[in-house]
């Protein structure tokens, strides 16, 4: 897979983050930075469509190449959002560009009963989401619903889910949430005596001057930081308020950065049911013959 290594590390570095669970990922992120080995599980599935409990292009780079003949009978495209979410590839994983494509590419094709977006992810980049919730839309207006199985569906990837008609959790332990945006940034002017980097992370309120903010958190005062990220934390509250209109907004950490159990999730109107894969491709199935 190639990696556009150069736009990726310049979305590292500058984006902002909508992820669950980040210290786990700051080690792999500093090795990247400073061109050391990164050790990390390959994570990088391809979209495939199933029928008749047969799957087509699960084991080829190529989406559209790899998918039966239009005029054999119903299919269901799964699009595998696993790992952590970036815009671009990287040398692991696939980025959001290419699921956008695959998305669409599904949209267009007369045989395809549904789109599932199969998510595993505690979310990533906030530049990784756009694509995502464009290609939705696009599924949308052509007349093709695009439905959610989730394990972990945490922040970024919980934005986009939440723009989908339908959520299930794989079981029980899955989990859903962590609306909420953060910054790491990188201070080389104080350098860290283990690292030679000083690294500080700052959680979101608002502001309007992205220089003022980075010179201000480099003094300690991280106010300027919290408003900028603000209206991105804002965005991303609107959007699932939009997209889960069941969505109990006023329940304790919905909104604000929680992690849930599918049980809590789902009775906070943040999911809708549990469902494994199959279940899931069998709803699509039964719910394109009705309609």
């Amino acid at each position: 897979m190639k990696a556009d290594t150069f736009k990726l590390a310049r979305d590292i570095v500058r984006g902002k983050w909508l992820i669950a669970y980040p210290d786990t990922l700051i080690p792999i992120a500093r090795a990247f930075l400073s061109k050391m080995p990164v050790e990390m599980e390959s994570n990088s599935p391809v979209p495939y469509y199933e029928i008749q409990g047969e799957k087509f292009g699960k084991d080829s780079g190529s989406y559209s190449d790899q998918a039966p003949a239009e005029g054999n009978s119903k299919l269901v495209a799964i699009v595998p959002i696993h790992g952590t979410m970036t815009k671009y590839n990287t040398c692991e994983s696939y980025g959001t560009l290419v699921w956008a494509d695959a998305i669409k590419n599904a949209a267009d094709k007369d045989d395809v009963a549904g789109i599932i977006l199969d998510i595993d992810s505690g979310g990533g980049s906030s530049s990784a989401v756009p694509p995502l919730l464009e290609a939705i839309s696009y599924a949308r207006s052509k007349g093709k619903s695009v439905y959610v199985h989730a394990d972990m569906c945490g922040s970024a990837a919980f934005w986009v889910a939440s723009q989908c008609d339908v959520i299930y959790l794989d079981n029980e332990m899955s989990e859903i949430g962590s609306v909420g945006c953060y910054y790491v940034m990188r201070d080389t002017s104080a350098p860290d005596p283990q690292t030679g980097i000083r690294e500080i992370t700052v959680y979101s309120r608002k502001s309007d001057d992205k220089n003022l903010s980075y010179r201000k958190a480099l003094e300690g005062d991280f106010g300027p930081a919290m408003d900028e990220l603000d209206e991105l934390a804002s965005r991303f509250q609107d959007a699932v308020v939009a997209g889960r209109p069941n969505l109990k907004k006023d329940a304790e950490g919905v909104l604000t950065g929680a992690m849930f159990p599918a049980a809590k999730a789902i009775a906070n109107g943040m999911a809708d049911a549990v469902k494994t894969l199959d279940e899931t491709i069998e709803v699509v199935f039964a719910l394109s013959e009705i309609n």
